[in-house]
């Protein structure tokens, strides 16, 4: 029998995602104007810690506007953007295990990277850990009681983040 062509009601089915063994997924929330730098931190991580992936919104999840603003481009959103976007967010904060935000000192130039936040206290994502660069938030009482530890830098991050996850792999019996 020939294989049928599909149409888009019956491809939009719920994905099948396959969670690979020992991989552990951290949800990876900064605000866009930190993105060149973050993304660069994020790649030079993963190489050193193969074991744990970090979700980028702005470069892993085929980000319509991203391209063409890193091209120097103007961007033209077509109806719809916002939402799509948002969706992909959701979805992919769902699928991760974990979340981690960053505040620096451009937290204030978007409101993505708090409304992640929230996102992954309202999916339960543990661990919830934030990387606070900025001195004057890192004591803030919302950041304080929403995460499970916040760190006052990138390197404090990374010689913590493995004892993290075996703790919730040993926990979760993930």
């Amino acid at each position: 029998m020939a294989a049928q062509k599909l149409n888009w009601a019956q491809r939009l089915k719920a994905p099948d995602v396959k969670f690979p063994k020992g991989l552990f997924t951290f949800y990876l929330s900064h605000p866009e104007a930190s993105r060149h730098y973050v993304r660069k931190w994020e790649l030079d991580f993963e190489g050193r810690h193969p074991d744990i992936a970090m979700i980028n919104p702005f470069y892993d999840l085929e980000n319509e506007d991203i391209p063409v603003k890193d091209a120097g481009k103007t961007v033209k959103h077509e109806p719809g953007f916002e939402w799509r976007m948002t969706q992909k967010d959701y979805i992919a904060i769902a699928y991760c295990r974990g979340i981690v935000c960053i505040v620096d000192e451009n937290y204030d130039k978007s409101i993505g990277t708090v409304m992640e936040m929230v996102m992954g206290r309202v999916l339960a994502k543990n661990p919830k850990l934030l990387i606070c660069t900025n001195e004057r938030l890192r004591g803030h009482p919302w950041l304080k009681t929403h995460f499970h530890k916040i760190y006052p830098s990138f390197e404090e991050f990374e010689a913590d983040v493995e004892a993290r996850v075996e703790r919730v792999k040993k926990k979760w019996g993930f």
